[in-house]
């Protein structure tokens, strides 16, 4: 197995090496789901020492350079976040272990720690952001694309030019060619990270825009190129992603844009009343046929 080959030959080496090497080690036993999307020199950062430290901590572990040890972590956090896995996992203590409450729990949890760790400053920076962007770009592939979806739907029904990138449709390149200095891209990814998402968040912020990302952790592939970073969790032990606290981060966000606009916000929302009452988008029983029903069935 590749993680038991990386924790040898962290084994055998880890007496020899100097300090720095030894953070180094000691970090990506404990971190290399994170470790094994960040580049050298970020990586580097985060430990306190040079990107040439790590490509020497690389070769000093027998890898052809960082790339390669790189590809060693990724090739764990596949395997360690396969959907199968974590169903065989879940499996075996399935027996002991009742479903309800413990995703339940899950959630809660969840809920509990991004609302602990998120920042409030960079909440409010976010919101400051969609406030002020031109158009809102949302990019959220695969199981994460519910989560653009439900954020697109209720930013536009407060009145922001929102457009959701469609899943499956055509090329992201395509449907974010009109990108602009004044536009704003939200991206939306938990692990395991969607390359197509992170590829979308890169291209228009290449493009000028201002970048937004709503993920797991500030060293996720999808904060490296973003402006600010939301992190939420969403991890209850199964083999599906849980979003109960990133909806709820949404919710949030959605919440905070429309009070800070609140006059605008208002006017909106009113003429979208008249619009619904017009063409009658909503169910409403008509009048008498509680009555009339009543009557049938006596």
């Amino acid at each position: 197995m590749i993680e038991g080959e990386l924790k040898q030959k962290i084994k055998n080496q880890f007496h020899k090496m100097s300090i720095a090497h030894k953070m180094l080690a000691e970090y990506l036993l404990e971190n290399y789901e994170k470790a094994a999307f960040l580049t050298a020199a970020r990586l580097g950062a985060i430990v306190g020492t040079s990107e040439s430290t790590v490509i020497r901590f690389a070769s000093t572990l027998g890898y052809h350079g960082y790339p390669e040890l790189q590809e060693a972590m990724q090739e764990m956090v596949r395997r360690k976040l396969s959907t199968a896995t974590r169903l065989r996992e879940i499996s075996d203590s399935a027996r002991s272990s009742p479903v309800l409450p413990e995703i339940f729990i899950g959630d809660m949890q969840n809920l509990k720690k991004t609302f602990q760790n998120i920042s409030a400053e960079i909440f409010e920076e976010a919101v400051k952001e969609i406030n002020n962007a031109s158009t809102i770009y949302i990019l959220g592939l695969r199981s994460a694309h519910c989560l653009a979806l439900f954020l697109g739907f209720y930013l536009e029904m407060i009145g922001k030019n929102v457009k959701v990138v469609p899943s499956g449709v055509s090329s992201i390149y395509e449907q974010l060619s009109e990108v602009k200095e004044n536009d704003l891209l939200i991206g939306i990814s938990f692990p395991r990270y969607t390359r197509q998402t992170i590829e979308g968040v890169e291209h228009a912020k290449k493009l000028g825009a201002k970048v937004v990302a709503i993920t797991d952790t500030v060293v996720s592939p999808l904060a490296h190129w973003a402006d600010i970073t939301l992190t939420s969790e969403s991890n209850i032990g199964s083999f599906i992603e849980s979003f109960a606290a990133p909806l709820s981060l949404i919710n949030a966000i959605v919440t905070a844009a429309g009070q800070k606009q609140i006059e605008k916000t208002l006017s909106v929302l009113e003429k979208r009343e008249e619009t619904w009452g017009k063409y009658r988008i909503f169910y409403f029983a008509e009048k008498g046929s509680l009555e009339k029903n009543s009557k049938r069935k006596n």
